[in-house]
């Protein structure tokens, strides 16, 4: 690790010796969704990755990140229904091992090691791109699966810009969105607002009962407030300024299982939270070179309660559990663009966290205070000896509790085989390790301060094509893959009645991953698109003294897929979306007490807008249908989800 941190410093002082040396400007070329004509980027060689278009986040500006990723991406989003927790497995593996980021804010908890994609609105993300497999390890180290990193424009309009929106819903919900943005040649500011509310008291059939009587969702409302406030500067002598902050006010009833037998209102869960994230940062391109420094700080305030009635109108508490979260970090990136044919890059980041968790219901109270500190080192050399071949080599290393890892290499290779139907054939391997969580370690009763980190092979190869030809764009890509994880780690039941985790399993992953589109332009304003998602996912338990040895793992579907099609015509605007996950296992073994099977499901959606102006603002319309089909799912065991639901949106906007 010396060597490489020596490597390191060597490469940023190499760097900023540049500054001077008036080098080729830095390409910015970017890949947009899977459709290519030219050969790749330096940036993006041998790269799985996939983007979530503008036109996607703008229509779904109502909807959770939870709902856009299951929508557009071969993630799978384990979900108890809307604002409840929803985490996101990407290549078969669990929610820990896919690292999130928000402008370059890691978003998983240090406590928990997972992302809460409910309580992600779409309205605070203008970009999102899904690193899949061994592409992570470019981003940040631990993404065993992949990473999913989501950001905001660093670009504020020039003069005022007002935009509002309001969404009423099914099940008494309603949506507020407001935007007032501001900029001149110099400065700019954006701030949003979201204010999101429902009673979230659906209708369902509880076959889990007998006679399959009509129940309601209880005990599951919720009210959430978000606010961005963001400010841009542009340096007299050169450079970007920026600062970021958003903040989360949300309070959230838990629904009840469809197997609990209380009828009182008086049991009930909920979960209250309170956020901050903040990012500050600069950026500047001098030439090829282009820097960039960043540092922010995050706090999270949670508290669960689960109370059960005793009878008599009184109630006790059996969970009164508060965790309090801190972290800071910083971040220096560096990135040298010699020519057309040569990119180095550099990165260094330092996170420290601090955990305090504590539960005072019962007798005795359990929980742990863990504090984390940590350091991350990555290089990268990108390399076309031919306008055709892109390679690319990486290291990361990483320091943390008190160790240094193994280092972290990558290899990347594309080759562009036809550059008018834009053939590339891409391939990556790589190494990678997630490091037990603070809950793993210092949990009280059951924390193991002896745990291994998780350690995974990725392998990928993947053949893309897509071209325009007059009024007809398509595109394709299919991507193999496989990975290798070992010291998996499993909480498992104890003699002394707790629960523990253990380093005990083998997990072996391998997988398809396929989507296409196309889209025909039939009139000056009339344009049809389809596209199509496809996943084939197997990721089995691989450790042979296990009594599931050869399961699937829990919640990974092994089919999953999903479709869509829009219509656009004069302002108007149908759109389609269809969704498909077949069965999933709820156990490690592959039996539980619930049966030991989810079934598999397909979901409709269907939404018609239309865009118009009166004087001289800007307005859009919509009604949605939800579950068109009226089909009974769960995603979660015993967790039931909506019937069909529907929505009316209206937005208003100014400025130009």
């Amino acid at each position: 690790m010396k060597r490489l941190i020596a490597i390191l410093l060597s490469v940023l002082a190499t760097l900023g010796s540049a500054w001077a040396q008036g080098a080729d400007s830095l390409r910015t070329v970017e890949v947009e969704e899977i459709v290519v004509s030219s050969a790749r980027s330096l940036r993006d060689v041998g790269v799985q990755k996939s983007l979530i278009s503008d036109a996607v986040l703008k229509e779904s500006l109502s909807a959770s990140m939870a709902e856009v990723l299951a929508q557009n991406s071969t993630i799978f989003i384990k979900s108890s229904g809307r604002a409840t927790l929803s985490t996101a497995s990407l290549r078969g593996t669990a929610p820990s091992h896919t690292a999130v980021s928000w402008n370059g804010v890691e978003l998983a908890s240090p406590m928990l090691g997972m992302v809460d994609f409910s309580m992600i609105p779409s309205y605070f993300v203008d970009g999102s791109e899904v690193y899949h497999g061994s592409t992570s390890v470019n981003v940040t180290g631990g993404g065993i699966g992949g990473a999913v990193a989501l950001s905001t424009t660093d670009e504020a309009p020039k003069g005022l810009r007002l935009q509002y929106i309001q969404s009423l819903a099914s099940f008494s919900t309603h949506d507020e969105y407001l935007r007032v943005s501001y900029g001149t040649e110099r400065w700019g500011s954006s701030t949003r607002l979201l204010n999101s509310a429902s009673e979230n008291d659906f209708p369902y059939i509880n076959y889990d009962k007998v006679g399959h009587p009509r129940e309601y969702n209880k005990s599951c409302g919720y009210h959430d407030m978000h606010l961005l406030q963001e400010f841009y500067l542009n340096g007299r002598r050169g450079g970007r300024w920026s600062l970021k902050m958003w903040a989360t006010d949300s309070s959230r009833g838990i629904p009840k299982l469809s197997v609990d037998f209380r009828d009182d209102d008086l049991t009930k869960a909920w979960q209250d939270e309170q956020s901050v994230r903040t990012v500050a940062a600069w950026r500047r391109s001098f030439g090829g070179l282009r820097v960039a420094v960043s540092g922010g700080y995050n706090y999270d305030n949670l508290h669960y309660i689960y109370q059960f009635s005793k009878g008599g109108g009184q109630v006790q508490r059996a969970v009164d559990s508060r965790s309090l979260t801190h972290h800071a970090f910083g971040v220096a990136d560096a990135e040298w663009s010699i020519g057309n044919s040569l990119m180095l890059a550099a990165n260094l980041k330092a996170n420290l966290s601090m955990v305090e968790s504590e539960d005072v219901a019962p007798l005795v109270p359990v929980g742990f205070k863990g504090r984390r500190e940590e350091l991350s080192s990555f290089l990268s050399a990108r390399w076309k000896p031919l306008e055709s071949v892109g390679l690319a080599a990486s290291v990361r290393e990483e320091w943390r509790d008190g160790r240094w890892s193994p280092v972290i290499p990558a290899l990347f290779a594309d080759v562009t085989l036809l550059e008018d139907w834009g053939l590339i054939v891409s391939s990556s391997v790589a190494k990678n390790y997630h490091h037990p969580t603070l809950s793993d370690l210092y949990f009280v009763p059951g924390g193991n301060p002896n745990l291994l980190p998780e350690e995974g092979v990725t392998f990928d190869l993947g053949v893309e094509c897509g071209a325009e030809r007059g009024a007809l764009e398509w595109g394709g890509k299919v991507t193999l893959y496989g990975s290798n994880i070992s010291n998996w780690i499993l909480w498992t039941p104890t003699i002394k009645g707790f629960w523990t985790p253990e380093n005990l399993a083998k997990v072996k992953s391998r997988g398809v991953e396929s989507r296409a589109n196309v889209a025909y332009r039939f009139a000056p304003e009339g344009r049809v698109e389809m596209n199509l998602i496809f996943a084939y996912t197997s990721s089995v338990n691989d450790t042979e003294e296990s009594a599931g040895y050869g399961n699937q793992l829990p919640y990974v579907p092994l089919y999953s897929a999903s479709a869509g099609a829009k219509v656009t015509l004069g302002g108007w605007e149908l759109r389609y979306v269809w969704q498909y996950y077949s069965e999933r296992y709820t156990s490690y073994s592959g039996t539980s007490f619930g049966g030991g099977v989810v079934d598999g499901y397909s979901l409709s959606d269907v939404a018609l807008g239309r865009d118009f102006e009166l004087w001289g603002v800007g307005v859009r319309a919509a009604l949605g249908v939800n579950n068109l089909f009226d089909v009974t799912y769960q995603s979660v065991l015993s967790r039931p989800m909506p019937p069909r639901n529907y929505s009316a949106t209206l937005e208003v906007r100014w400025g130009k």
